[in-house]
């Protein structure tokens, strides 16, 4: 469970930044109890990273009008 108010979720997604709020919300308590608060949020940027940068390869393969997008 995500220890960040309605507000401050309502403020990211303004800014568009949705993957950090998710990632925020998928950390776990119990794993991260003993972290500091610097590794919880190197943890939750590099997941919305991640998630950013798996999207962006998706939309250039797609605009790409690739014959087998799916191909490996």
């Amino acid at each position: 469970m995500s220890r960040i108010d309605s507000e401050t979720k309502r403020k990211l997604r303004e800014m568009r930044v949705t993957a950090l709020v998710d990632a925020f919300e998928v950390q776990d308590d119990t794993l991260t109890l003993g972290m500091v608060f610097e590794e919880r949020i190197k943890l939750a940027v590099d997941d919305a990273h991640a998630t950013f940068s798996h999207s962006k390869v998706e939309g250039l393969i797609r605009r790409a009008g690739l014959r087998y997008p799916n191909a490996d």
